[in-house]
């Protein structure tokens, strides 16, 4: 690109970055607070990154999605189910918000708006020489390789062991290969017919069949609840008028309720409702439907309040929120009979021994159940581990399904565990033996568990740390 090229090209990043700036601090102050809401740690990550010249480095501004020291307990590239991601990091991710800070670089003449990703130093090491050239410009916000390659989490296989070499030998030359092509080509027009064809295409690639396939049963659950909602409000204002709501009255009702279908189910995905496994509801769930929805209520009598309908009754609002709750509750306690046929799920917790559980069938939800409800018990579930993939990201009494033995490593490093209990009653011999054997080589504790009274009876638990195997000596 000549100079005259380059200097137009920075005034456009400049005009741009500055007045997106100015229209969206608002949601830069509402993402900063749900951030420290949500967990411990800075608002921003920042973090090393390849800029323009062989050599040359800089800091780069995201907001942050992870917990703190998640780069010292684990890969340097983040993996399907990453457990080291917050839940307010989910959506961020999801969203491609937490990218958002990346604004400041680009006014601060790090980065532009359009160009190859950023990409970590040590990767750098890596470029193949034909592709040395993509260091030659600034790195964008928005670029070909972020565009075509937006699933590139995907791209690894399930149960892959060695996400960087994988990465290095099968995703990086792809990348590279397009990111030579924006360099070669780059232009002040390119660069803007890309940042608008660029975001309708991101936007676009966030709506996939696959992923409505994988999420079916939640939109369910999610629909459902969202005609409780209403349901249950309308109910409240019959109850309050004594069934005879008079006409004035719903101009209130519909205002009202068109601030509690955008909230609430915003605070309940918050909660991680539609990640609760509705085959085993317990305690736990639905406690968590009692803070979703005491919480969403309150926000929606702010709104009201704020919106100038202060006439509304908040005697109304106590009601909904009673009678939301004893909904949510009742059919997903129905659910759960049609899905598992019975049984009561109890969980309270009083432990010290953190423990994975390898199963998510009859037996390890009976593990779990037990584990929880005992106030005398030593052991805290933190994770279940499951070769079925379809389970991955749900959740069975409030404890999520982090994946399968290929993320035992990452799971017990992130969560400290001290000990995997591996159901016999769910896992075939080859699943079993698999597990055994990660554990084996990360020197990780494990039980079979052919009934959970074995472990309970214990007084005092003897943990027995597995032999590790020699590389040579592995099956």
């Amino acid at each position: 690109m000549s100079k005259r090229g380059a200097a137009g090209k920075r005034a456009l990043d400049l005009l741009m970055s500055v007045g997106a700036m100015l229209l969206i601090w608002p949601l830069f102050l509402l993402i900063a607070v749900l951030i420290k809401l949500d967990s411990r740690g800075p608002v921003f990550f920042r973090q090393e990154r390849a800029g323009a010249g062989e050599g040359s480095t800089f800091r780069i501004f995201k907001f942050r999605t992870m917990i703190v020291g998640a780069y010292r307990s684990g890969a340097r590239l983040t993996v399907k189910r990453d457990p080291r991601i917050t839940q307010v990091g989910q959506v961020l991710r999801w969203t491609k918000l937490d990218e958002l800070p990346q604004l400041l670089n680009v006014i601060l003449g790090d980065m532009s708006l359009v160009g190859p990703r950023p990409e970590d130093p040590y990767f750098v090491n890596f470029y193949d020489q034909k592709y040395r050239g993509v260091l030659s410009v600034k790195p964008g916000l928005i670029g070909p390789s972020q565009v075509e390659g937006r699933d590139e989490v995907e791209m690894y296989p399930d149960g892959c062991e060695d996400t960087e070499r994988y990465y290095i030998e099968n995703i990086l030359p792809e990348k590279l290969a397009r990111d030579m092509e924006y360099v070669e080509q780059a232009s002040v027009t390119s660069d803007l017919a890309f940042l608008i064809g660029g975001f309708f295409r991101v936007v676009a690639s966030q709506f996939k069949g696959s992923f409505f396939s994988r999420v079916r049963g939640r939109l369910a659950l999610l629909s459902m609840d969202l005609g409780l909602i209403v349901l249950s409000y309308i109910v409240a204002n019959f109850i309050h008028f004594e069934w005879n709501l008079p006409d004035s009255a719903w101009p209130f009702v519909v205002r009202t309720l068109f601030a509690a279908v955008i909230l609430k189910p915003l605070v309940f995905i918050y909660f991680g409702l539609y990640q609760r496994s509705t085959r085993w509801v317990g305690r736990r769930d639905l406690a968590a439907i009692v803070k979703a929805v005491t919480l969403s209520s309150a926000l929606v009598v702010a709104v009201t309040y704020l919106s100038g309908l202060q006439a509304h009754s908040r005697a109304v609002f106590v009601v909904d929120a009673a009678l939301l709750v004893f909904l949510m509750c009742s059919f997903r306690y129905a659910l759960r009979q049609v899905l598992s046929g019975a049984g009561r799920a109890n969980a309270t917790t009083s432990t010290y021994i953190r423990v994975l559980v390898a199963g998510s069938g009859h037996g390890a939800e009976s593990i779990l159940r037990s584990l929880l409800e005992d106030p005398k018990s030593r052991f805290l579930p933190v994770g279940i581990i499951d070769h079925e993939p379809h389970r991955w990201g749900g959740l069975i009494h409030g404890v999520r399904v982090m994946g399968g033995a290929a993320d035992i490593a990452l799971s017990a490093t992130t969560h400290d565990v001290d000990m995997v209990l591996v159901s016999l009653a769910d896992l075939d011999p080859s699943i079993v033996r698999d597990v055994t054997e990660a554990c084996s080589k990360l020197g990780i504790q494990y039980r079979l568990i052919p009934a959970l009274s074995d472990v309970l009876s214990q007084e005092d638990p003897q943990l027995v740390r597995a032999p590790k195997f020699s590389h040579e000596g592995r099956a």
